[in-house]
């Protein structure tokens, strides 16, 4: 709790001083504009009170009726994320231009009309780019994965998807989703962490359960939690109505488990790093399992991907990411990768272990993508050496 709420204060520090500077430089704009300037102040203020207030109600577990203001909410730090940028490459270009004598006298002559036209501009690529993210969220692709492992393998289709953030998600998309799924005709599906960002108690009355009982794959349907589920009690609860809801979507959970599948198969679901109470390690959780079989390992964080490699594992498969979810966030994750080594996208394979990082087919805070594309992945495993 205490690592959550100072990272809502990061959040709230970084947002305040970004719309502080967007309102500094929108009044400097229209400064003989008084009602676009009082337009702007107002706006300002209202919606920062409004999205303070929704960011913090995260810490508390809610029900559907505060979805419609986090989507309201999210929208809005988009906005300003992008008026800041562009507000941002507007002061780096007089900066540049400053510094070159004749272009300088020219912009000085029209500075204002050139504030007010790329002002406008701006409001009218940002409103552009946010309707375009609404619906490049309901067009994820299919990646399709072929791995080879040293080990006798099943002939199955598995298909994975991670971090659907189902009430940021509409029961009606994941019914288009499950649709495209059911059409991929998968032997496995694997859900990987983050499923719900509601209250348990809101599965069946916003039409999820009734979603999940649409997927009908013959090996299963096998889960991990996310930390969203932890968020919103719903990992690592004992009440038993959690498990009935499970049970009527046809999930398994794998809960620090290890399972053989129709002895073909072995599948290790790690809990989330956001629990309370320690988790088990990999080493614990393997000791059991045979490692004649291939085994993929199922952790909704791609945090250390060595135990998997020390553990003997052929596959692991993560989300959490988002790719970033919105640009420039999947270029400073990018950029991350080269500085740490860390995988927070795609694929990798370090020995004999393969490692996927999906971008997850869900949305956190609002349904949106911008410069990420939401994915359903399809996994093939392959003997090495087997004859085609």
């Amino acid at each position: 709790m205490i690592f959550r709420i100072l990272h809502l204060l990061l959040v709230t520090g970084a947002y305040l001083i970004a719309i502080s500077y967007v309102l500094y430089r929108m009044l400097q704009a229209f400064p003989g504009k008084k009602r676009w300037g009082k337009a702007a102040t107002w706006l300002g203020v209202v919606m920062s009170v409004f999205f303070i207030v929704v960011l913090f109600l995260r810490l508390f577990n809610l029900r559907s009726w505060y979805l419609p203001f986090q989507t309201v909410a999210y929208l809005w730090m988009i906005f300003v994320l992008y008026a800041f940028l562009m507000t941002l490459l507007f002061t780096c270009f007089r900066v540049v231009i400053y510094r070159i004598p004749p272009l300088r006298v020219r912009l000085s002559r029209h500075l204002q009309a050139t504030r007010r036209g790329y002002a406008l501009a701006s409001f009218l690529l940002i409103f552009g780019l946010i309707i375009y993210g609404l619906y490049h969220f309901t067009q994820p692709k299919v990646v399709e994965l072929t791995l080879e492992v040293d080990k006798p393998v099943p002939d199955w289709k598995i298909v994975a998807v991670s971090d659907l953030h189902l009430g940021t998600m509409s029961s009606e998309q994941l019914n288009r989703h499950i649709d495209t799924i059911n059409a991929l005709r998968p032997d496995m599906v694997l859900l990987l962490g983050d499923q719900f960002v509601i209250n348990w108690r809101d599965f069946t009355p916003m039409g999820y359960t009734n979603a999940f009982r649409r997927l009908h794959p013959p090996k299963g349907i096998y889960a991990i939690h996310g930390n969203h589920e932890s968020y919103h009690g719903i990992s690592y609860n004992d009440d038993p109505r959690v498990k009935q809801a499970f049970k009527m979507m046809n999930i398994r959970l794998l809960d620090d488990t290890g399972i053989v599948v129709r002895n073909a198969l072995v599948l290790v679901g790690r809990a989330d790093s956001s629990r309370t109470h320690p988790r088990k390690s990999l080493q614990e959780l393997t000791a059991s399992v045979p490692d004649s079989l291939p085994i993929i390992l199922l952790d909704h964080r791609p945090d250390n991907l060595a135990p998997a490699q020390q553990c003997g594992v052929d596959v692991q498969l993560s989300g959490h990411t988002h790719n970033g979810q919105v640009f420039p966030m999947n270029l400073l994750q990018w950029c991350k990768s080269l500085i740490n080594g860390k995988l927070y996208h795609g694929y990798r394979k370090v020995g004999n272990t393969h490692y996927y990082v999906t971008s997850g087919l869900g949305g956190s805070g609002a349904p949106i993508r911008i410069g990420t594309t939401g994915e359903i992945v399809v996994i093939q495993l392959k003997q090495k050496g087997a004859a085609e």
